[in-house]
């Protein structure tokens, strides 16, 4: 055979294993989609949808709930109302106008932190503050919970809004999901299906001090650069941890299936399995990573202000359906590293797996949950008994830590 017979069976060979490579690895992608949190697709496509999204956040709607801030990213409205959410003049969820002071006798709480506090999925009447106020008279508990918040944002929140209606106990919430979101600024960076807000951050200089990093988009106008050149976006990526280059600016993603798939999988491995800032280790949340560190940092810093304030400050560990079903297996719990450093520094705090361990729901673990993974009224019915008792119990006498150990 000659020489350049030989070249051109190679080149041959060469194409065929190519055109085969990117056939197995388009199936392999389509197969995979359902099986995925979030279905590997083109930039092309991420970009599209970022533009049509971003479209509709920048429409003039004051009948939507959400609504962007130039310090927290976003919002959810003063006075809103619609067949399942209902805010008052201080964006609070519920029906209530609050006195600029507790009546006599009565312990006001204020509760901050992500849609666990909220109560997202159910209506106003279903929401575990609402349901606390009826179960303890004794007791009035304030929503400052906000949609897709992590701990910082909750924190600036407590700074701007925290002691104007003079909480007595200061609720922080966290949910395991929380972790990721102090090391995100722009959401869809996290999961390209999300809402695209951007959002402030903490970092930490060299000395391991929290230094705020306000969020690139203040106003509304902000956003117009993304929807001229959604590229742009690939700008918000110095400060966010799940910003990946290969991604959004590797040429060969959008045009070899082979690369995406490859790409999808090892960020995959790496974030779960090998890189040194995962978020889990060894089946606890990592303690070596700076999302801990700073999420550490935000919670010693969060009760120091509340003390500050004359107020008592408690985080409340709101456990997910995997949490529930981990612990209700006798599995160690993801958060038990950071119960540790709870102790380790003498952060007050009440855990609520074990009220969903200890109590066995007549539909199983799945009636406790809505589709969206957030509390059903018969989850945010235990979580007031049991957690109004204790706030209650706590600030009428010395209790300290929590009446719900995890040490499963």
């Amino acid at each position: 055979m000659s020489r350049s017979r030989r070249t051109a069976l190679v080149a041959l060979l060469c194409t065929l294993v190519l055109v085969a490579a990117e056939g197995i690895s388009l199936l392999a992608l389509r197969l995979t989609r359902p099986y995925l949190d979030e279905a590997i697709r083109t930039t092309a496509d991420v970009f599209r949808e970022q533009s049509a999204r971003i479209r509709v956040l920048m429409e003039p709607d004051t009948t939507r709930l959400l609504a962007l801030d130039s310090i927290l990213g976003w919002r959810y409205r003063a006075n809103h109302r619609d067949p399942n959410n209902r805010t008052n003049a201080a964006a609070l969820r519920g029906d209530r106008e609050y006195s600029a002071t507790p009546k006599p006798g009565v312990i006001r709480v204020a509760a901050f932190g992500n849609s666990f506090v909220y109560c997202n999925e159910v209506d106003n009447a279903n929401a575990w503050p609402e349901l606390v106020e009826q179960m303890y008279p004794q007791l009035e508990v304030l929503n400052y919970g906000v949609g897709g918040y992590g701990v910082d944002q909750a924190f600036l929140r407590f700074l701007a809004e925290g002691s104007r209606l003079s909480p007595q106990v200061v609720l922080i919430g966290f949910a395991p999901v929380d972790l990721s979101r102090v090391v995100n600024v722009y959401r869809r960076f996290w999961s390209n299906r999300e809402i695209p807000l951007i959002k402030p951050r903490y970092l930490l200089d060299d000395d391991g001090n929290l230094v705020l990093e306000p969020s690139p988009a203040r106003v509304p106008s902000d956003y117009v650069p993304y929807l001229a050149d959604p590229r742009r976006v690939i700008d918000l990526g110095i400060h966010d941890q799940w910003y990946e280059p290969a991604i959004y600016q590797d040429p060969l993603y959008d045009y070899s299936a082979t690369v995406r798939l490859a790409t999808g999988l090892w960020i995959r491995l790496r974030r779960r399995y090998v890189g040194q800032e995962r978020l889990v280790r060894g089946g606890l949340f990592n303690p070596a990573s700076t999302a801990f560190r700073i999420q550490l940092a935000l919670f010693e810093r969060f009760a120091a202000a509340v003390r500050a304030r004359g107020a008592r400050p408690i985080v409340v560990l709101f456990p997910d359906r995997e949490a529930v079903v981990s612990a209700r297996n006798g599995q160690p719990m993801v958060v038990a590293s950071l119960v540790e450093a709870f102790r380790t520094h003498g952060l007050e705090y009440a855990d609520l797996t074990a009220a969903f361990v200890e109590t066995d729901p007549e539909g199983g673990v799945g009636s406790w949950f809505m589709p969206g993974g957030h509390y059903s009224p018969l989850a945010n019915r235990l979580v007031a008994s049991w957690l109004g008792r204790d706030v209650l119990a706590r600030a009428t006498s010395n209790a300290a830590l929590t009446a719900f150990p995890t040490s499963r």
